[in-house]
């Protein structure tokens, strides 16, 4: 009786059964599993991209330039196809030990987990950046950008705008539009001293006010809101203080529609992807 019981067609569906929620339930955790990987490893990537964006501002844009593409004091690093072919390991053996030389000091202080971000951030500036599909109207984010959202104020796009901030010409070209919009609506929680007023008092007590650009053990480069730079010698300053109001507004998210963030993400990935286009242009009408 017990055999023919386990052997009977009822015994069988409820067996089948039971495999396939057992089937089920293991897709499902899978499945979330899953998710929940992909998101840990989109925020990681995030975390990075951000720390090393701001590792290379802090360390390397003074010599050359916010978009890699040289300064007064540093070659182009982000076209040149000297610096483009090395491999990932001899970079790094150039951020590590400098190449004292040419002037290019040492950054092996900061550790390998620093050193490989900032690696990964000049490999998005040389051409590896996201170039997802962007939401909203770029057209309408132009005009906000000039306008309402007032971000020409600060910001220069291709020559146009202002330039207390950073030049965006090249800006949504190594993030996603994603990473753009919440660097917008969580741009009070910017804490760097790029986005801060820095007020400094000399010791003949004179005050300069503005942005401080760069500085090192013996002076302080600041801009002034007019544009004036003024490079100041550490042992004449008495007291630098940051006002605590960020200098790029924090209200976007009460003064803007969503829309018009969409917009003004837009505007930024477009006019960035022009740029690299037009930059590429050039690089090979050069070769």
């Amino acid at each position: 009786m017990d055999s023919y019981v386990l052997g009977s067609p009822i015994r069988r569906i409820s067996l089948r059964c039971a495999a396939v929620l057992v089937v089920c339930l293991f897709g499902s955790v899978h499945g979330q599993l899953n998710a929940q990987t992909a998101g840990t490893a989109a925020k990681s990537s995030h975390q990075s991209n951000n720390q090393g964006r701001q590792l290379f501002e802090s360390n390397c844009a003074v010599c050359h330039g916010l978009d890699g593409r040289g300064g007064e004091r540093g070659p182009d690093i982000s076209k040149r196809q000297q610096v483009v072919q090395l491999s990932d390991s001899e970079i790094a053996e150039i951020l590590r030990g400098g190449k004292i030389a040419s002037g290019m000091p040492p950054f092996g202080q900061l550790g390998e987990p620093k050193l490989k971000a900032l690696l990964a951030y000049l490999r998005a500036l040389q051409g590896k950046g996201a170039t997802a599909d962007i939401p909203g109207n770029a057209s309408n984010g132009k005009s906000l950008f000039f306008g309402k959202a007032r971000c020409s104020e600060c910001h220069m796009v291709q020559g146009a705008g202002g330039f207390l901030g950073r030049d965006l010409s090249a800006y949504g070209a190594t993030l996603s539009a994603a990473e753009i919009r919440s660097n917008i609506l969580r741009s009070g929680n910017n804490t760097n001293k790029a986005n801060k007023t820095a007020v400094i008092t000399m010791r003949d007590s004179s005050k300069f006010t503005g942005i401080i650009r760069n500085e090192d053990n013996f002076s302080i480069q600041l801009q002034s809101l007019d544009g004036t730079f003024h490079f100041l010698t550490r042992s004449d300053v008495a007291n630098v203080e940051f006002l605590p109001a960020p200098i790029m507004p924090s209200d976007y998210s009460t003064t803007l529609k969503p829309a018009e963030i969409d917009d003004l993400v837009s505007y930024v990935v477009t006019a960035s992807r022009t740029t690299r286009a037009k930059n590429k242009t050039e690089d090979e009408d050069d070769n």
